[in-house]
């Protein structure tokens, strides 16, 4: 009780969030990551309606909270006003939360819209942004689409019209048109674009470009190998088969689990191992350029005085107004990696309190412009990677809670540095591991997660890394023919390692019902032989519902 009521009072943001339950703070962390954050949001509701079929976000608990009256000191007066939880979200929380009720407006009750509007009206000083959106919900909900108000005043309009006049005549000339408009730059292949900005400089495409062709090649060229691989795992039911049930030393049966592959399923989970490698040299690549080209250099006087301005304001738990991050937090858009690593080492930030973290987070999250992949990967190593590997026990509210915004704003940074780090760690921790099952129901997007799952189908698989394996099934991630067939020759070689193993159990059978139209004729007759050797009391249901997918 001490514990929550000295957060209370660190951080008014971290207070307000408490309040919330899980669903409804997961999504205002998602509201306030960036100017992208109602769609983020959006997708986030998706995709918990996905997970959990027939289980609506309650907006009526959502809204109940964020009407709620909360006091607080007025200034300069220091009067004390009671005020909506809503107006004391940050503006682009704000912003982003009538966004996404704009786009949801169908599936949100009526009584909960005319609550926010009741409660976002009390603003004495309302954000013009935030007034517009609310306009444009408030003419939906009176359906009156002939009413609908004008976004831009007259003098933008006539601005406008300006501008687009000015960008025609351009269009002449597609080559001219690309090099006067940064915005028309095709972007690279976006698994290898760093989450950062947007506008680049031609080198920094260049070298993005070349990373790209790289990875597009490894994709060619284990495309090559699909359609054979799927021939041969269809033609070998009508070949004599050697039976799990004859296993007898553990390396007779990983030579018979091999052989009932074939020599070409051999081969491609060889090829998912050499191309997840090779992926992460790229990425590797991408973070340590800077050791090449970025020499490691002195923190300039301004930036040590800026660190000296952040360690007060971190240990005062300082919530800037708006949500917007302190003016001396630029210093990481400024900096090198190299000198980011040194300024992470100056701030203590692997070492201070988890609710100092949090709030650093808040202000990362509000940051712009965002960082870049490198820095965004130091940040991810430096303030999370020590902290989770010395977890013993489940990790608090503040660090889950940092962790969690700093991946919906940076998720690859966080696979590449953080999980696929965990996952290869010898023995690992069951705290760590669940943190890890955590950011994937909760954060991941689907591209990340088969990132993930490209980091995970390459280590050898233990008790507890098999519920990692199980989070990514229940999200029901959509895997490339090599890795659903490395996915079940790996579940077939461990048949009678986790013959007694209730996780490898419901992991056959989630795989058997969300992935019925990817299982083949040959992986079924494997799948029948693995499930002949399990011994646990779901083998009738395994059995049964293998039967449901041979019967399709």
């Amino acid at each position: 009780m001490l514990g929550e009521r000295s957060i209370n009072m660190a951080s008014p943001m971290a207070s307000l969030l408490q309040r919330f339950d899980n669903s409804s703070r997961l999504l205002i962390c998602t509201l306030m990551s960036g100017q992208w954050g109602a769609m983020a949001a959006f997708r986030a509701l998706q995709r918990s309606l996905s997970v959990e079929k027939g289980r609506h976000f309650n907006w009526q608990i959502f809204t109940e909270k964020l009407c709620s009256q909360e006091p607080v000191l007025e200034e300069p007066n220091k009067t004390l006003t009671m005020k909506p939880v809503l107006m004391l979200l940050p503006v682009l929380c704000q912003r982003n939360l009538f966004s996404l009720l704009l786009i949801v407006q169908s599936t949100v009750p009526k009584d909960c819209l005319s609550c926010l509007l009741q409660a976002s009206r009390k603003d004495p000083n309302p954000d013009l942004w935030v007034q517009r959106l609310r306009d444009l919900l408030q003419a939906g909900m009176e359906e009156r689409s002939f009413l609908t108000p004008v976004l831009l005043s007259s003098t933008c309009q006539q601005q406008l019209k300006h501008l687009c006049q000015k960008i025609m005549t351009h269009t002449s000339s597609n080559a001219n048109l690309e090099r006067k408009l940064n915005w028309l730059v095709k972007l690279e292949n976006p698994c290898l674009v760093p989450a950062g900005n947007t506008f680049q400089s031609g080198s920094q495409i260049r070298k993005k470009r070349k990373a790209s062709e790289e990875s597009l090649s490894l994709e060619e060229e284990n495309r090559r190998t699909r359609s054979q691989l799927e021939i041969n795992l269809e033609t070998e039911v009508s070949q004599p088969q050697p039976e799990l049930q004859d296993v007898g030393t553990e390396s007779t049966k990983n030579e018979l689990a091999l052989n009932t592959f074939g020599k070409e399923a051999i081969h491609c989970l060889s090829s998912i191992s050499q191309f997840s490698f090779k992926e992460d040299e790229v990425e590797k690549r991408i973070v340590g350029q800077s050791s090449k080209h970025d020499t490691a250099t002195e923190i300039p006087g301004h930036m040590k005085n800026h660190i000296s301005k952040l360690k007060e304001l971190l240990e005062m738990q300082f919530d800037c107004p708006n949500g917007t991050a302190p003016p001396e937090l630029q210093i990481l858009n400024e900096c090198t990696p190299d000198q980011l690593e040194d300024l992470c080492s100056l701030l203590k930030l692997s070492e201070c309190p988890e609710t100092e973290l949090l709030q650093f987070c808040c202000w990362i999250v509000a940051l712009s412009p965002e960082l870049g992949y490198k820095k965004a990967a130091i940040l991810a190593e430096k303030l999370f990677l020590p902290r989770v590997l010395s977890l013993i026990e489940t990790a608090s509210w503040p660090f889950t809670t940092a962790l969690m915004m700093f991946c919906s704003k940076y998720p690859r940074p966080i696979c590449c540095t953080l999980i696929s780090s965990l996952v290869q760690v010898p023995g690992q921790g069951l705290e760590q591991l669940r943190l890890v099952c955590k950011l994937i129901e909760e954060c991941l997007e689907p591209e990340c997660m088969r990132l993930v799952f490209s980091h995970v189908i390459k280590v050898p698989w233990t008790e507890d890394l098999l519920t990692v394996v199980h989070s990514l099934l229940e999200r029901q991630v959509e895997l490339s023919s090599e890795l659903f067939n490395a996915l079940v020759l790996n579940l077939c070689q461990m048949a009678q390692r986790f013959e007694s193993s209730v996780h490898y159990a419901k992991l056959i059978l989630t795989l058997l019902t969300k992935y019925q139209n990817d299982i083949t004729l040959g992986h079924q007759h494997h799948l029948s032989c693995a499930l002949d050797l399990n011994k646990t009391i779901l083998k009738k249901s395994l059995q049964a519902a293998l039967k449901r997918v041979t019967s399709r």
